[in-house]
């Protein structure tokens, strides 16, 4: 079945497989099928207007709309949103069940969903068992870390997102699992003592290094597999190694230089078409332990899934950032441990939820906000079980235009929340990140905005990023009373004590772009979550990449890949 894009215009596939796993997933109430329908919207547009619901990294100073508290929020001041501190949050001082209200049948579901959501109050951020780590959001079990976003299980950690499994003592990494003593890394495991690494695992005293796996004492090296005391991919003996090493400071203008040279030597170097591993009929990157997954991009340990990003589950469609022991989702974005759970965003703990927001240990749900161990609720209005699953049902026919009530253009049954009701401006999402926009852009297309302009570094000297030390050892305790000019974005940025130290000890010059930059070159490290069919430039085969057709690098079928590498 040929379908036509509602929002970008594109022509999308839905196949029989698909109109199958909609039919498995669609509810039932009283031996009756509710079916969802196919999707309106192509599977971009779908993930982008999830990812308006999820802001990750950007972090504001305001009001506890309880307690008048000041406190750190995802929330600027100026949202419309009642904001509590996150310890009031998860206390018992107030109930989400006295914002409860009765369903009208004469107005759209959306608009009173809206109304609901603006009424319950949220979370400031989301944060569980964290020690001294204040400035960080959507963590758990983080230790003396700042400014470290979606990780956990890490400690003295500072400026990550995406890391976890005892990761400590690093810096500036992104999507890393089990790393010690490491700095600028990006899709590294398993590393120890390693700085300005990519696509790696099991790494260690590893420098300017790409698709290294099992590599040891190695610098400037891309390919290598089980290898040690190598430079620019040539093996040399350890006296050789180290001396060559004893001779290297990392000044801003030597670490410059590396990262051109290994820029140089990935062109020479064949990359494989797809990152998938220990899988079983998958197509996507980045996919590890799992079966049966198209379309999918950062999964590990799922299976039977489409559409997925970031993500470990079973049996599910265009979800984002979900998983652990998560089961038939459908249209969800930040939902953990969850069973027959569709259209929610930020839902843990739960069973049997239908466009559902930030409830937890509950079932049985319909369009409710901020409940917990609650079941058979609408709009956060309490219903016994018959009376749920009798009332549930004609929403539903209402959503999907078969009653009179409701005008055809309101017909919303089987797709995600409307944009309009996101609590965040586009520009705050991770939206922003894989489907960057303009200001302009994103307000025709009825996304939100945030326009608050955080509050300027004053009263203290600033610098130019240019004019910092080419070398640490020339640095000062005097930086730390200083602004920094971004040498990219031209804001003003501060170092903290930790992260001098660091650089300190491992002889690493300062960066010249301030946090968020440096997020994003990292990011942009990270191929296109898109496929295009190419042909592999050893054996010519027609292959599916996220190399574009455009790029540069040589690009090889899997099995071509691992004759030249091995």
């Amino acid at each position: 079945m040929q379908k036509y894009c509602r929002h970008c215009g594109t022509n999308f596939e839905i196949t029989e497989a698909d109109l199958k796993f909609y039919d498995k997933i669609s509810p039932v109430f009283d031996s009756r099928k509710y079916p969802i329908p196919t999707p309106a919207l192509c599977s971009n547009c779908r993930m982008q207007r999830r990812m308006a619901f999820r802001n990750e990294r950007n972090l504001y100073k305001r009001k506890c709309d309880y307690s008048g508290k000041e406190i750190v929020s995802i929330y600027p001041p100026t949202s419309k949103y009642k904001i509590y501190d996150q310890n009031i949050w998860w206390g018992d001082k107030w109930d989400a069940m006295e914002y409860g209200q009765g369903y009208d049948f004469k107005r759209p579901f959306f608009d009173q969903f809206a109304e609901l959501l603006l009424k319950v109050p949220r979370a400031s951020l989301q944060n569980e068992k964290n020690e001294n780590s204040s400035y960080c959001n959507d963590t758990t079990e983080l230790k003396n870390c700042y400014l470290c976003f979606n990780s956990q299980n890490s400690k003295d950690c500072y400026y990550m997102t995406t890391v976890g499994r005892n990761t400590q003592d690093c810096m500036d990494i992104f999507w890393s699992l089990t790393c010690e003593l490491c700095y600028e890394c990006t899709k590294v495991s398993n590393a120890y003592h390693c700085f300005w690494g990519y696509n790696s695992s099991n790494v260690s005293d590893c420098y300017f290094f790409e698709d290294c796996h099992g590599c040891k004492n190695c610098f400037g090296c891309v390919g290598l597999r089980q290898k040690e005391y190598c430079i620019y991919n040539k093996q040399l003996t350890k006296e050789e190694y180290e001396e060559f090493m004893q001779k290297i400071q990392f000044t801003h203008t030597k670490i410059q230089k590396e990262k051109e040279k290994l820029r140089a030597l990935r062109m020479k170097i064949p990359c494989k078409n797809l990152v998938i591993q220990n899988s079983e009929n998958c197509l996507g990157d980045h996919i590890m332990n799992s079966k049966n997954c198209t379309e999918c991009f950062d999964v590990i340990y799922s299976e039977n899934g489409k559409f997925i990003w970031d993500a470990m589950v079973n049996n599910s469609y265009d979800c984002f950032n979900t998983g652990i022991d998560t089961n038939f989702a459908y249209e969800c974005v930040g939902v953990y441990v969850a069973n027959n759970i569709k259209f929610c965003n930020k839902c843990s703990n739960n069973s049997d939820l239908l466009y559902c927001d930030y409830c937890l240990q509950s079932e049985h749900l319909f369009g409710c906000a901020g409940l917990r161990h609650k079941k058979y609720c609408i709009l956060n209005k309490q219903y016994t079980k018959e009376e749920y699953e009798k009332l549930v049902p004609k929403i539903i026919a209402s959503m999907s235009g078969k009653t009179s009530e409701i005008s055809e253009s309101h017909q919303s049954w089987g797709e995600f929340s409307p944009v309009s009701i996101s609590p965040f401006g586009y520009n705050d999402t991770m939206a922003a990140e894989y489907f960057p926009l303009k200001r302009e852009e994103g307000l025709k297309m009825g996304f939100n905005w945030n326009d608050y302009a955080k509050p300027k570094i004053t009263g203290i000297k600033s610098i130019p990023a240019e004019k910092l030390p080419d070398n640490i050892q020339d640095v000062s305790d005097d930086i730390l009373k200083c602004a920094i000019e971004c040498e990219k974005d031209k804001k003003l940025f501060k170092f903290i004590p930790q992260e001098i130290n660091f650089y300190r000890k491992q002889g690493i010059a300062l960066p010249h772009l301030c946090m968020d930059c440096r997020h994003y070159a990292r990011k942009n490290l990270i191929n296109p979550r898109k496929l295009w069919i190419r042909e592999c430039m050893k054996c010519n085969k027609e292959i599916q990449t996220n190399y574009g057709p455009d790029r540069p690098e040589t690009v090889y079928c899997e099995e071509c890949y691992l004759k030249e590498i091995y």
